[in-house]
């Protein structure tokens, strides 16, 4: 059983066993089991075979389990698809999507799996890396070529290679990237993830950079190990102030709207439906949190 939340993700390199074995007891909402980037060519069948055996073998609890392929127009990926579908994870993650016809390319592949396989159909969810200018561009398209779709998480290492930007540490190089993934994730209503920090043992720019995403409208935040998942959790949790004030805005606007009013104020700031809105979300997440 998953959370519902994806404050942080975790990649997990499946030629590792030892990752593998490790990531039971990470508090990573969700675990990217990772074949494509970060595993050589000569260990990609060892990192499928134990993709493999862990998602038949291992009890991982409440985390999402996705798992993150090679790309589906090469012989490696065709085969990763083939042997994880059957294992049921919750998830496939794509890499370097550059258009809503790879989604839909994609769904019809899983739809024919799950019908081979007897599984339900449309059970399998799709999540797309956005790591060039050319997949940023075509973010909201891609968000919405398939019902399938849950989030769009964004890759800056391939996207500043390829945008030719040298991003500093305050990646106002990559805004327009960052932005445009968000506001195609939320045009379908899927999540967004923002990228890794890879400066590893740097817990302030970690920080900084989860708060940067938050304050954009990301839903989380990916990890390259373990050490990073608190922080993450922690920014992009739900805090007792975030609930208090919904709880508040809720009650105002229920007194406003039986003194037949659409509108009020709460600490002197004026509130309607668009707080209301932003406050229902927060007691959602709450909830989810068991807060």
């Amino acid at each position: 059983m998953i959370t519902g939340l994806r404050r942080s993700a975790l990649y997990v390199p499946c030629d590792s066993e030892k990752m593998i074995e490790k990531a039971l007891e990470v508090p990573a909402d969700l675990l990217l089991l990772n074949l494509e980037d970060g595993v050589t060519a000569s260990r990609k069948d060892v990192a499928r075979a134990q993709a493999v055996r862990a998602l038949t073998t291992l009890n991982f609890g409440t985390h999402e389990l996705v798992v993150r392929i090679n790309s589906l127009d090469s012989e490696i990926g065709l085969c990763d698809l083939d042997a994880v579908v059957p294992c049921r994870p919750d998830g496939i993650c794509l890499p370097k999507i550059e258009s809503a016809g790879a989604i839909q390319a994609a769904d019809q592949k899983l739809r024919a799996l799950e019908s081979r396989h007897a599984l339900p159909a449309g059970g399998l969810k799709l999540h797309a890396m956005i790591e060039s200018a050319a997949g940023m561009l075509c973010a909201r398209e891609i968000a919405a070529a398939s019902g399938r779709m849950s989030s769009l998480i964004f890759g800056s290492a391939d996207y500043s290679a390829d945008a030719r930007c040298l991003p500093g540490e305050d990646r106002m190089e990559m805004l327009l990237a960052l932005q445009m993934i968000v506001a195609g994730a939320r045009a379908s209503s899927i999540d967004a993830i923002d990228a890794p920090c890879f400066d590893l043992h740097n817990s302030d720019l970690l920080r900084r950079e989860a708060t940067q995403a938050r304050r954009f409208g990301f839903d989380g935040k990916s990890a390259l190990r373990p050490g990073q998942l608190a922080i993450l959790n922690e920014i992009f949790d739900v805090t007792t102030e975030e609930k208090a004030w919904a709880e508040k805005v809720l009650a105002e606007l229920e007194s406003a709207e039986e003194r037949g009013r659409a509108l009020s104020t709460l600490e002197g700031r004026l509130i309607d439906n668009p707080h209301r809105s932003a406050a229902e979300r927060i007691l959602r997440r709450a909830r989810l949190l068991n807060r």
